[in-house]
Parts: C-alpha cells; structure tokens; sequence
C-alpha cells in the first residue's frame, strides 16, 4: 500500500513538473514572438532605406508635372564637351523624355544624356535608391558614390573597356549623365552648368 501510494505521489510530482515546464516553454516562445515584432517594428521605424517625407513629396510632385517635348530637352544640350563637337547631323536625338548627344570622334566619343523624371517615369527615385543601397556593379567594374560641388553622384567606372559614367540629379527632375573615356572628376568638369540652366524655367 505504502509503495503504491508513493509511486502515486510519483506520479503526480512528474505530471505536475512537465505542466510547469509546457507552460514555461508557451511562456518563452510568447516573450521571444512579442521581443521579435517589437524589434521588426522598431527596424521599420528606424529603416535608413525608408524614403523620408521631403522625398516622397518630391516623387508625389513629379508624377503631377508634365514631361518635356523632345524640342524643349534638345535645348538643354551642349554645344560640345571640352571642346568636342557632336559626331554627324544625328549626334542630337530625343524621345521618350530623353535627348542624348555623341561628342568627338567615333574612336574616342563622349555621350551625353538628360532624363526627365516628371510624369510616370521613376527616375529621379531610381537614382536616389541607388544612392541609399549602395549597390556593387559586376566583377572589372566599381560604383563610385561621391559629393561633386555639392551634388551627390553616382559613377560607374570600367577599366577594362576604358569607359567611366558619371550622374547626377538636376533641380530634382533631371538626370544628367556623361560617358566618357576620363576618369569620373574629369567627366565631372565637362558638365556644362551655364547650358544646363535652360532646364531651370521648368521647375
């Protein structure tokens, strides 16, 4: 009797444990749930990849803005690129909110382009998402994000072929960009800022 009532109390003891210990678990996998939604939340809050208002408003404005004529963005490009002039009649040529020039001669050429980011097209968004991620171009090639005379600038350089590209956003609706044989902070003293003020009446 004394020993089925002790394997009783046995029993009971190691029932009793495994309750404590269920509710333990149930208890930490709750604490570790609520600990990870609280962090997730709080990563969403502080996301320095998350637009900040001042640029939403400025993508919201675009969308609104209507897109240069091929005319209007023809304009704005320049005459010659330190001193190259555009290769042939069909150097200057725009369509779809883009005009782009080929300067210099076919063996050694600088190409030239303005984007307007107005209306549906994303790229005045695309261009500042790249500044944010920071991404790394294929293998022989580099990413260089850099302040010019206060701009930010992405270049894109690759040694191998002997080709840099440099790019920057104009009065928040335009990307400027220059191709060229130089290295980046040579193309950057091509840009032409006089010229480019033509773009300035329509912001």
């Amino acid at each position: 009797m004394k020993n089925q009532l002790y394997i009783l109390t046995l029993l009971l003891l190691i029932i009793s444990c495994k309750e404590n210990s269920t509710e333990k678990v149930k208890t930490s996998e709750n604490t570790t749930i609520s600990s990870t939604i609280e962090n997730t939340k709080e990563e969403l809050l502080t996301n320095s990849h998350q637009d900040g208002e001042s640029l939403k408003a400025l993508y919201k404005a675009l969308k609104k803005k209507t897109p240069l004529t091929n005319e209007e963005l023809l304009v704005a490009l320049p005459q010659h690129i330190n001193g190259n002039q555009p290769i042939g009649e069909y150097a200057l040529q725009a369509q779809l909110q883009e005009a782009s020039g080929m300067f210099g001669t076919p063996q050694s050429s600088y190409t030239f382009w303005i984007e307007d980011g107005s209306g549906s097209k994303a790229i005045v968004r695309n261009f500042f998402d790249s500044l944010k991620f920071k991404n790394q171009g294929p293998e022989g090639t580099e990413y260089v994000y850099a302040v010019h005379d206060g701009y930010e600038t992405i270049a894109f350089l690759q040694p191998k072929i002997k080709q840099n590209q440099i790019s920057f956003i104009y009065n928040n609706r335009f990307r400027i960009s220059l191709l060229g044989p130089d290295a980046a902070n040579v193309l950057w003293s091509y840009i032409d800022f006089e010229n480019l003020k033509k773009l300035d009446k329509y912001n």
